[in-house]
Order: structure tokens, then C-alpha cells, then sequence
């Protein structure tokens, strides 16, 4: 058994795609939403987050993230190119149910000090929850159908 050793490797190590290595200042990046973002591609996210990093001026140590959905991976393979921790969230939706989704946004915000919301045009979920959060953290939203970008100020 000591001759066969498990070694996990990333993502963009499986695609022969190694990382870029760019100095970071230390922020955490939660990033959460509406699934109407599912229909972007890799460029696409890349350049919206890319737009919100130019004001930061720096790029986040960490991002938190729900586990599941297209745009989950889409950020965390961006993440990872950019060297970046990324730390899925999972919830436990048929333990949970409904709840599953508020426990797991609640999680991802508490451990995160800049904010990213996609926001539907279905639900003022996010909205509200960005509205909130903007009195304590960086907090960012972005349409998924326009992609405009939007910085909370309260």
C-alpha cells in the first residue's frame, strides 16, 4: 500500500494550464447568486471579475463559492489560474431543503470581506442581501443579463 501514493492536483494541473503567479494584498471574495449568469463563458466571467479587481486594485487570497453551478466553476477555474484559493461551500439540500441555500449564503458571507452578487431579474433576493451587507463589506452586483457592474455604497 506504501508504494501507491495519492496526489491531488487542481483543476488547470489536469488541463496542462499552470497558474499565473501574481501578488496578492489579502482579501477574501464571496462570491454568490442568481443561476441566469449560467449562460456566460470563461472570457466573459474572466473580464467582469477582471473589471471589479482593476478598482480593488489586488487580487483576493481566497474565494468562497457554493459548490455547485456552471458559474461556481467558471470563477473558481479563473481563480485557480490566478493562483487563488478557492473554498467550495456546500449545503446539504435534502437534509436541509429550503434552509440549504440561506445556510450556505450565510456561510459564504461570514467568511468573506468583499461580496459579489449576480443578481436575477426573477428575484430581489440577492439585492436585498447586498443592500445589507453593504454597511460592513465590499459589496459588488452584478446583472446577468446586462453585466453591469454595480459597487454598494450605504
Amino acid at each position: 500500500m506504501d508504494k501507491y501514493l495519492l496526489k491531488q492536483k487542481s483543476t488547470l494541473e489536469l488541463l496542462d494550464d499552470e497558474p499565473e503567479v501574481v501578488p496578492s494584498d489579502g482579501f477574501t471574495l464571496g462570491v454568490l447568486g442568481s443561476s441566469e449568469a449560467s449562460y456566460w463563458n470563461a472570457n466573459t466571467m474572466a473580464e467582469t471579475i477582471n473589471a471589479i479587481l482593476e478598482e480593488t486594485g489586488k487580487l483576493p487570497t481566497t474565494i468562497n463559492l457554493p459548490a455547485k453551478g456552471i458559474t461556481s466553476l467558471l470563477i473558481q477555474a479563473w481563480g485557480e489560474k490566478q493562483n487563488i484559493v478557492c473554498k467550495p461551500v456546500d449545503s446539504d439540500w435534502i437534509r436541509l431543503g429550503k434552509k440549504a441555500r440561506a445556510l450556505q449564503d450565510s456561510r459564504i458571507i461570514k467568511d468573506s470581506s468583499h461580496l459579489l452578487f449576480f443578481v436575477g431579474s426573477r428575484s430581489d433576493y440577492y439585492e436585498k442581501i447586498a443592500i445589507r451587507e453593504a454597511k460592513r463589506k465590499v459589496v459588488y452586483t452584478i446583472d446577468a443579463k446586462t453585466k453591469e457592474i454595480v459597487k454598494w455604497v450605504v
